[in-house]
C-alpha cells in the first residue's frame, strides 16, 4: 500500500518534500512567526531495512552516533547546542511545542534567507575577490573551531558532513546547518579533522563556475595551521583495519568517490614553500 505524505501543519509551507514512500527529512517554512521558523521533520532516509544497516553501520564501523530518525534528531539538538553554546556561528534552536499531532522526531529552527556558500562561489555576478574572502573567511572558521574542537577532545564540534553547500553566507559569517550526524565521545578528534577538511576541499574543487586551487590556498589561508593540516591529512587517511576496510567498502556501496588521499596530499602541497602560497610562509 502506498504510504501518502502527511499535510502540512497549519500555516507551513513546505519547503522540502522528501522522497517516494516517506523517505527523506520534510522541512516546514512558518513565515508568519516572529522571526519565521523552519520545522525540520525527521524521517527515514531509505527503506527500513537500508536505515537498520545504515544505523549498524555509522554505530560500529564509523564512529557515529547512529542513523535512525530519533538519534538525528537527537544528534543534531546536541550539536546545535554545543556549537551555540562555544560561540560558533549554527542555526538557532527555538524551543516550542511541536504543532498538534506531530508523532515524528522534529526540531524548531530560526528560519535562514541567506543563501549557502556553494551558491554564492557558483554567482557569475559576483567577482573573484568577494568569492576568494568568503573561502579564506571559512578558513578562519574551521580553524577556530578545530582548535577548540581539541582542547575539549570533543569531535562533535567537527562537522560530520562538511561540505560548502553546508554553510549559509549571510553578513561575513558562515552559519552552519545539518548536524544531524555526529561522531561519538571518544572518536579521534584529529581523524575527523581530517575528514571534514576532505569534504570542505573537495567540495571547493567541485564547486560550480571554477576557483579549484585558488578557492584551496584560500582555504589555507584562512586556516593558517600547517601543522594541523599535516596531521590532519596522516590521521584522514588511514586504512583503520578491518573496521577501516568494512567503511571504504560501505562508502563505496553508498556511491562514495572523493579519494582522500588525493584531496588531502592537494592541501598538504599548498603549504609547502615551493608552492609560494601565503600560507606556506606562515607555517
Amino acid at each position: 500500500m502506498k504510504r501518502l505524505r502527511p499535510e502540512p501543519p497549519t500555516g507551513a509551507e513546505v519547503l522540502q518534500a522528501g522522497g517516494r514512500g516517506q523517505t527523506g527529512n520534510l522541512l516546514y517554512f512558518f513565515p508568519s512567526e516572529q522571526p519565521p521558523l523552519v520545522l525540520k521533520v525527521y524521517c527515514f532516509r531509505r527503506s527500513r531495512w537500508r536505515e537498520f544497516w545504515k544505523d549498524v553501520s555509522e554505530r560500529v564501523f564509523e564512529g557515529k552516533r547512529g542513523a535512525t530518525a530519533a538519534t538525528r534528531c537527537a544528534t543534531e539538538r546536541l550539536i546545535l547546542d554545543l556549537w551555540a553554546r562555544e560561540g560558533f556561528d549554527v542555526v538557532r534552536l527555538v524551543a516550542r511545542p511541536l504543532p498538534s499531532g506531530m508523532e515524528k522526531p522534529a526540531l524548531w529552527l530560526e528560519y535562514c534567507a541567506a543563501p549557502v556558500l556553494a551558491k554564492v562561489l557558483a554567482d557569475p555576478n559576483r567577482p573573484p575577490g568577494e568569492k576568494l574572502a568568503w573561502v579564506e573567511l571559512l578558513g578562519q572558521a574551521l580553524s577556530r573551531r578545530h582548535r577548540r574542537a581539541l582542547e575539549l577532545n570533543d569531535p562533535r564540534l567537527v562537522h560530520e558532513h562538511g561540505q560548502i553547500k553546508h554553510f549559509f553566507a549571510q553578513d561575513k559569517r558562515l552559519i552552519a546547518f545539518d548536524l544531524e550526524h555526529g561522531y561519538r565521545s571518544g572518536y579521534p578528534v584529529v581523524r575527523a579533522i581530517g575528514r571534514e577538511l576532505t569534504g570542505i576541499a573537495d567540495s571547493l574543487l567541485r564547486a560550480d563556475g571554477g576557483g579549484g586551487e585558488e578557492f584551496l590556498r584560500a582555504l589555507m589561508r584562512g586556516y593558517a595551521n600547517p601543522p594541523l593540516v599535516r596531521a590532519a591529512a596522516r590521521e584522514a587517511t588511514q586504512r583503520g583495519g578491518l573496521a577501516g576496510i568494512i567503511r571504504r567498502l560501505l562508502g563505496h556501496l553508498r556511491g562514495g568517490k572523493t579519494d582522500k588521499m588525493q584531496v588531502m596530499a592537494r592541501l598538504v602541497r599548498l603549504l609547502e614553500p615551493e608552492a609560494g602560497s601565503p600560507a606556506s610562509a606562515r607555517g
